[in-house]
């Protein structure tokens, strides 16, 4: 192939389930693909490498840095990569993750080779703490994954630390993936940005070990009545479900970062009808889920445009992971 062009899903995360470790692990949680917004990436072959972010040239050096490493994994000769789209970084999304590993993946596809987000995460340095993010993008859907092995040797994590901060952690075990109904997912972005880098690594350090009693509950709400909620289709409790959930573990101390703007307008979502309302990582972006909330984006639009400005999107759960939009064929 000449070239590849290629989109990935972005993902709501959750929470993230147990930054306890008692048991021996940490991290796990669950998250959900999704249509929009997604990252669209080109690659072409070449001798030696060429990367390209115009939304966000800051980034183009890590991107030039993931082709060379796959480049490198694969002994490939070299590629072009170029993000024409891409969801905002430091949002909630997943954005760094969904462009690294795409572009590993569209690399890896010019020269013939299919291989799994999982293994490209582990060569660009994703995964490390979540995975939800690597398998969204492998087969999209509603994920949960089981987390990292707790100070047990080799392989292992020795401390509580984001994905940016756990080099040579490899990307978690997936233990259930399923088809998410076909409900509305409303994703609401008001001003403001989530943690990262050094900040981020300092507010892991700061908010764990989090109380086992919340990681008990969690793991409740998530066996015996969100994952059924999933599996049957029943909206209702998924959104009790889900609200519950985020009133515990690290969680709450990621949404005692943000400030009272994203309260607020989580409030609102949920006195108009959104349901299942939360928080995406560390925010700023936040979610409601519905049978028909066209009503409720443009109402979101309107109280955004009264406070300070900001982005709603409605969307769908997205079951099928990564695609191919088109390729060319070399004579």
């Amino acid at each position: 192939m000449d070239e590849i062009v290629i989109q990935t899903p972005a993902r709501l995360h959750f929470g993230l389930l147990d930054l306890h470790g008692g048991l021996g692990r940490i991290d796990g949680g669950i998250g959900l693909a999704l249509e929009q917004p997604r990252t669209v990436i080109s690659a072409k072959q070449r001798q030696g490498f060429e990367a390209s972010c115009p939304m966000d040239p800051g980034f183009r050096e890590r991107l030039e840095a993931s082709v060379r490493a796959v480049c490198g994994h694969f002994a490939l000769p070299g590629a072009s990569v170029e993000i024409r789209e891409r969801a905002r970084p430091h949002m909630g999304l997943g954005s760094a993750s969904q462009t690294l590993i795409g572009a590993g993946i569209a690399v890896s596809a010019l020269y013939g080779l299919n291989p799994s987000a999982k293994e490209i995460a582990a060569v660009v340095g994703r995964g490390g703490t979540s995975g939800i993010g690597v398998a969204a993008i492998q087969s999209g859907g509603f994920i949960l994954d089981g987390g990292h092995r707790f100070r047990r040797g080799e392989g292992s994590k020795s401390g509580f630390s984001p994905s940016s901060a756990s080099v040579g952690a490899p990307p978690p075990p997936i233990l259930a993936r399923y088809d998410f109904p076909n409900w509305d997912v409303l994703i609401v972005i008001p001003q403001g940005e989530g943690a990262s880098g050094d900040r981020e690594r300092d507010l892991f350090e700061e908010a764990c070990p989090v109380a086992a009693r919340d990681v008990e509950k969690m793991c409740r709400i998530l066996l015996a009545q969100m994952l059924p909620a999933v599996l049957e289709e029943d909206l209702e409790s998924f959104g009790a479900a889900m609200e519950a959930y985020q009133g515990f573990g690290f969680k709450v101390f990621e949404a005692a970062t943000q400030g009272p703007l994203i309260a607020a307008c989580a409030d609102f979502l949920r006195e108009n009808g959104g349901v299942g309302v939360g928080m995406s990582s560390w925010g700023p972006t936040l979610y409601a889920f519905g049978r028909d909330l066209l009503e409720l984006r443009v109402k979101a639009g309107r109280w955004l445009a009264s406070n300070g400005g900001g982005e709603a999107l409605l969307t769908k759960a997205n079951n099928v992971g990564f695609q191919a939009l088109s390729t060319a064929i070399s004579d």
